[in-house]
């Protein structure tokens, strides 16, 4: 079993343990593993261990590597984890099923435009600041 499936082994169990601990249902919890610099030969052996939401943060970067991994495993979610420029709202929104980083109206502007010429309704988290 290589380095990342131990960790990812060991981070669940961690995720039980604080789940059994607060009092809540197993599973309660959803680990986004990051995946950021793993190329896809490095993430396979996870999604075989059981992972099954991811987390980029760059749009380049996951267009580079998770479109084949999306058509071999049709049930992982892939979360955009980083800063989202305007100008790549339409790979975005093609890609990802969860936008974490919607931070201005620019951006939910463009989001909207894509999501209704794509007819994709990605899941999209707002930044509020306070």
């Amino acid at each position: 079993m290589g380095d990342a499936v131990q960790q990812f082994f060991a981070v669940k169990a961690k995720i039980a343990a604080a789940e059994r601990e607060a009092g809540r249902e197993a599973g309660a919890v959803i680990l986004v593993a990051v995946s950021k610099t793993f190329d896809a030969a490095d993430i396979g052996p996870v999604i075989e261990a059981g992972q099954r939401v991811f987390g980029e943060n760059r749009v380049q970067e996951a267009q580079a590597k998770w479109p084949d991994l999306k058509d071999a495993f049709p049930d992982i979610e892939l979360h955009l984890i980083g800063p989202l420029q305007s100008n790549k709202a339409r790979e975005a929104v093609a890609l990802f099923d969860v936008i974490e980083t919607v931070d201005r109206e620019k951006i939910a502007a463009e989001l909207a435009k894509e999501i209704a010429k794509q007819g994709r309704a990605p899941k999209l988290y707002v930044q509020g600041n306070t």
